[in-house]
């Protein structure tokens, strides 16, 4: 008698592994965009707070970008930044996009009554339809956790607001799950 398995076992075996991976597959790819929505979040908070920090502290955004934070920031195309906060939207890389989320810093302007804010830029379609985002960037800006940070809009004066920004010092609760 031979010993071995015959083509009938490789089969159900192939069959019952080609199941299990139709199920952990879609499973795993779901993580990697949870994983980046937690790491832009967690971006997105050291920089509010950190420059918020600055501008406590010193009255100003009169600070390098690579001087303040170490969370990863970029100019326009992934270039590296030499300007200060204010001078300068730094670009956080979200996937495979490196200009995802801009951030800018804006200082206090008193006639006008706007607080200091961090001002955001997401990443939209151009006139064309192209640069649109896709693929990770797409999915952390449509999280709930990102949209509540990004999304946010200041009202100032009588009748001034700014879309996209969040004060300097704000009591704003951010979405949590």
């Amino acid at each position: 008698m031979k010993k071995g398995f015959t083509m009938i076992e490789l089969i159900f075996v192939i069959v019952i592994l080609g199941i299990l991976a139709s199920v952990a597959i879609p499973r795993l790819a779901g993580t990697r965009a949870d994983a980046e929505v937690a790491t832009t979040v967690a971006n997105l908070r050291t920089i509010i707070s950190e420059a918020g920090s600055q501008y406590v502290a010193h009255g100003n955004f009169d600070v390098k970008w690579r001087d303040l934070t170490n969370v990863p920031l970029k100019a326009t195309g992934g270039a590296d930044i030499e300007d200060t906060l204010a001078t300068t939207i730094a670009y956080l890389k979200v996937g495979d996009d490196n200009d995802c989320i801009g951030v800018q810093a804006v200082v206090k302007d008193t006639a006008a009554k706007k607080p200091a804010h961090i001002k955001f830029t997401k990443k939209a379609a151009a006139p064309n339809g192209s640069g649109a985002p896709t693929g990770v960037c797409a999915e952390v800006l449509a999280a709930d956790p990102v949209k509540a940070l990004v999304d946010n809009a200041i009202k100032y004066g009588t009748n001034g607001s700014e879309a996209n920004a969040i004060a300097i010092g704000s009591t704003t609760s951010v979405y949590s799950k």
